[in-house]
């Protein structure tokens, strides 16, 4: 009885067990899938290399070359202000502004020419009484005469105050014609400080007057701008450079040809950026469009043709990875990452030198993480997409 007891549970153990291991080895073996990988779809661009020329793009304010203060030379009640002689009035090179009284100046011109004509008289009266003492030195004297029997010394006194009274003359006469002051090259007065009747002195201001021949914009270039240039012909001023400035006006936009003129030598130490300035005359200073002109003070915004290359690729911004790298689609049609160097990168484009293949498949999409190696079905990216998600990107920003 002791030994049933015993051997009882150990029969019904093992006969579970058995039991059990009949069940699962009676189930149906499940079927088995092969796994299939889906190719991700990614649209590409097909990269060719061409000629292709950097482009800096950098804005600055329009400013004539020559702004000066009007201040006149001589003192008077002002008698005459010419109509145009307001703010934003035109003026050509030798118009006149305006007319200081010129009675004063007038009588010292007239006393001059009574002291020239005086002295011109004791000039003739002592060369006359020169000769004469020479004459007599050589009828009645012995020996050689000197200067003051020749009477040089008077003679030489009297050319003196000659010359004295002729500058005395040209003084006055300067003075009289600086009593109408004329315009000094083509221009515009942009604050008008004075007016009729008033009194001015020499050095006084009278008005601010801006040039229009000649306009010129200080643009600023950051150290990465600077490597699309030849520094060396920059900075000393051969570099043969041509900016476009496109600007608003009325709620249209137009467009200038300038050309870079010269480099202002010093990087700023604060902002670490060094400033070029475009120059703009003659007719460069209309608009392409219809030829409205140039107004001081308007914002531009300027692209400056930088280095040219034979051969580059230039891509849509959105092929550009983090690090400088790019995603290409090789022959198995598989993701692979490629560090490329890149010269130029806006957000339209990007244009790289080396680390691509002519005719290599470059991804556009935007994958998030991407993988080497990724299986990928490569669709021809279409112009109005890329322009697209351009603007969606300029929004964003």
């Amino acid at each position: 009885m002791k030994i049933m007891r015993i051997l009882l549970p150990i029969a019904v153990l093992v006969g579970g067990v058995v039991l059990s291991w009949g069940i699962v080895a009676a189930k149906p073996e499940p079927e088995k899938k092969e796994h299939v990988v889906e190719a991700r779809k990614v649209r590409v661009v097909t990269a060719h290399a061409q000629p292709t020329s950097l482009l800096v793009e950098t804005q600055g304010t329009v400013m004539p070359r020559q702004m000066i203060d009007l201040v006149p030379q001589v003192a008077g009640n002002i008698v005459y202000v010419s109509d145009k002689f307001v703010a934003g009035g035109n003026f050509e090179k030798g118009e006149t502004l305006l007319r200081i009284d010129p009675r004063d100046y007038e009588a010292a011109v007239t006393s001059a020419e009574a002291r020239v004509a005086e002295a011109r008289q004791r000039q003739l009266q002592e060369q006359q009484e020169a000769a004469l003492a020479k004459e007599e030195w050589e009828m009645l004297g012995q020996g050689d005469p000197s200067d003051l029997v020749l009477r040089k010394p008077q003679l030489a006194d009297a050319e003196a105050k000659l010359k004295a009274a002729e500058a005395a003359l040209y003084t006055a006469r300067l003075d009289l014609e600086r009593t109408e002051i004329k315009a000094p090259f083509n221009g515009l007065l942009t604050e008008k400080l004075v007016d009729f009747g008033q009194y001015i002195s020499p050095g006084s201001r009278m008005g601010i007057y801006y040039s229009t021949d000649v306009l010129e914009v200080r643009l600023p270039l950051t150290s990465r701008d600077l490597g699309k240039f030849n520094l060396v012909q920059l900075q000393n001023g051969k570099a043969e450079l041509t900016a476009t400035l496109t600007g608003t006006f009325a709620d249209k936009s137009y467009t200038w040809k300038g050309r870079i003129v010269r480099s202002e030598g010093v990087i700023d130490t604060k902002s670490r950026i060094l400033y070029v300035v475009a120059e703009l005359k003659g007719e460069e200073v209309y608009s392409m469009e219809n030829g409205l002109r140039m107004t001081i003070g308007q914002f531009v915004v300027a692209h400056i043709e930088g280095r040219a290359y034979e051969s580059a690729f230039q891509l849509p911004r959105q092929v550009l990875r983090q690090g400088d790298s790019v995603l290409v689609v090789d022959s198995e049609n598989k993701l692979r990452t490629r560090k490329v160097e890149v010269l130029e990168s806006n957000r339209e484009h990007v244009v790289i030198a080396s680390g691509l293949e002519e005719g290599d498949k470059v991804c556009v999409s935007q994958l998030g993480i991407a993988v080497d190696g990724t299986l990928v079905e490569a669709v021809p990216a279409d112009k109005g997409s890329l322009l697209s998600a351009v603007d969606k990107t300029g929004d964003k920003s």
